[in-house]
């Protein structure tokens, strides 16, 4: 008995783990945001010689983060239904296994192909379900409609897990929840950098800097932090506030700097692939977001030791823990940011503290963990479609 229970178990794990998979990831495009830092971990780091990665970006012109693997591209205009078509022709011609859809329009677009051919689809929400606007409010209710010819769902956290539920009425067993991650190989600080980063932007030594990363969107509140700049600078002319990002409310905030005459003290430096070395510049780094899936940039700011202010919706609930890893004001306001950047200023020993704890806690978020799951999710789909 004991025998044949371990030959079963061989044969069983053999067939999880040396059968070839090649996965087809679709995402929207490859400009800046957290999907596609995520799918550039899971190609870049994948250690296992049996899965295959092949990327294919809905709109191709504008690649902010470059993925070192098989890019496919495609000839086709932005919302071009021969794209829907196209993904057919690429899953047959390299023998696609498993399709991986990331963001609203390629998840729709994936499910759809399961119309016409058996393939897998694993659904990865980063937070689309849970956004206001027409178009969200369709994909919600089409994901209602074809939740059924998902193989799986990932959710990035426990938060997006839920929202998936309520809002799309996906059940909770269906639902894997897999955090994202950070290259704690790459996000190192580098104090021998910080002066020569602070030349290169024009900030003085005894200058307080107040550092944001992501989108320049509604829905990550850079107007929030803005704000609360404006109320820091009238009590002291030192702070600097750097914006790594780029989006739709660039010309909205550099008119609202403009306007309260602080252009000189606001830095917009767009998108920049050494947002690293940047971030060794930072004293503060701020998370001011409306709503938030998961939030890559706050575990990158405690790898570098930067002492963080960040509210704590949805997702960075998960992540941020008052007085212990972050200060989260009881309420996302502009005095209420304010009031914990001060206080974080004029307490060393708490930055100390909160730099420390940060860093042990940091480290469950780093990308291996993330490769080695989503592989291991790859396997159980793959190995369920043999069967």
């Amino acid at each position: 008995m004991v025998l044949r229970i371990t030959s079963t178990v061989s044969v069983e794990f053999k067939a999880r783990t040396q059968v070839k998979i090649r996965v087809l990831h679709i995402i929207g495009s490859l400009e800046l945001g957290g999907a596609q830092v995520v799918v550039k971990h899971i190609v870049e780091k994948n250690d296992d010689p049996n899965i295959e990665h092949y990327i294919y970006p809905l709109r191709c012109k504008q690649i902010d983060i470059p993925i070192e693997g098989k890019v496919l591209s495609n000839p086709y205009r932005n919302y071009d239904p021969r794209k829907f078509f196209d993904i057919l022709k690429v899953c047959q011609k390299h023998k696609i296994d498993i399709i991986h859809a990331h963001l609203h329009k390629p998840i729709l677009g994936a499910l759809l192909t399961t119309y016409f051919q058996k393939i897998p689809v694993i659904v990865h929400e980063h937070g689309s379900i849970a956004r206001p606007g027409i178009q969200y409010a369709f994909y919600r209710w089409m994901l209602k409609c074809l939740k059924k010819r998902a193989s799986l769902f990932i959710a990035v956290s426990n938060a997006a897990a839920k929202q998936l539920t309520s809002n799309a009425n996906i059940k909770p067993e269906r639902i894997k929840v897999v955090y994202n991650a950070v290259d704690l190989e790459k996000f190192v600080p580098k104090p021998e950098l910080r002066q020569s980063i602070r030349n290169e932007l024009n900030i003085a030594p005894e200058d307080i800097v107040i550092g944001f990363v992501g989108r320049l969107s509604h829905v990550k509140g850079p107007d929030i932090l803005l704000e609360a700049f404006k109320l820091l600078i009238k009590k002291n002319p030192n702070y600097v506030l750097v914006l790594l990002g780029q989006g739709d409310m660039e010309k909205k905030l550099l008119l609202k700097a403009e306007k309260a005459g602080i252009t000189n003290r606001v830095k917009l430096l767009g998108f920049r692939n050494n947002v690293a070395n940047i971030m060794n510049a930072f004293n503060i780094g701020c998370i001011p977001s409306r709503q938030e899936a998961f939030g890559i940039s706050a575990i990158e700011m405690m790898a570098m030791k930067t002492p963080l202010v960040s509210c704590n919706a949805y997702g960075l609930a998960e992540i941020v823990t008052d007085g212990q890893n972050a200060l989260v004001p009881q309420e996302n306001t502009p005095s209420q940011i304010a009031d914990c950047i001060e206080k974080l200023i004029c307490d060393e020993a708490l930055r100390q503290s909160l730099i420390e704890n940060a860093l042990a806690w940091v480290q469950q978020f780093d990308m291996f963990n993330l490769v080695a799951h989503i592989n291991q999710i790859y396997r159980d789909v793959a190995y369920q479609n043999l069967r």
